[in-house]
């Protein structure tokens, strides 16, 4: 119920912004304004959307924990979505969210939230299941429960 008033405030307060908006530059103004919008948006969104799936490629590649390109990635699309919605305010926040300081930003913050929930891990790892138990470990491992070691793989190359 809670989440229904909230949409329909939101609602509310985007037709209002549309009025105002309507009254001070004509309903030819608004609707330039809304088209505008929606193609600055959709190539800076096909821009941003590119480079960010570039990003999440080279993090892949360099075996870097990619949690904060996922959230760019979904940071653009919410971009998309909120400018497929008509509307002043849900425009003006899909550009903000295209600027890439500022989704930068919200993604770190998300990708930090999502390692302190424990969903994600800033550093590789490696499960192994079965196999010798480690140094430090007296019982015996049933080989049920996988063991998690911390740390990046070694690299030949790298290490030289």
């Amino acid at each position: 119920m809670l989440l229904l008033l909230a949409f329909l405030a939101y609602v509310a307060l985007e037709v209002w912004v549309l009025v105002l908006v309507g009254q001070a530059v004509g309903f030819l103004g608004l609707l330039g304004l809304l088209i505008l919008s929606a193609v600055v948006g959709a190539w800076a969104l096909k821009h941003e959307g590119r480079r960010s799936l570039t990003e999440l490629g080279r993090a892949v590649q360099n075996r870097r924990p990619a949690e904060a390109q996922v959230a760019d990635g979904m940071y653009v699309a919410l971009a998309g979505v909120l400018l497929v919605v008509p509307g002043m305010l849900s425009t003006v926040a899909a550009l903000v969210l295209l600027v890439p300081p500022v989704r930068r930003a919200l993604a770190r913050r998300a990708a930090s939230r999502a390692v302190r929930a424990g969903s994600a891990r800033m550093t590789p790892s490696v499960v192994v299941i079965g196999g010798p138990a480690p140094a430090g470990r007296r019982e015996p491992d049933d080989g049920g429960s996988p063991m998690v070691i911390e740390g990046a793989p070694a690299d030949p190359e790298r290490d030289r």
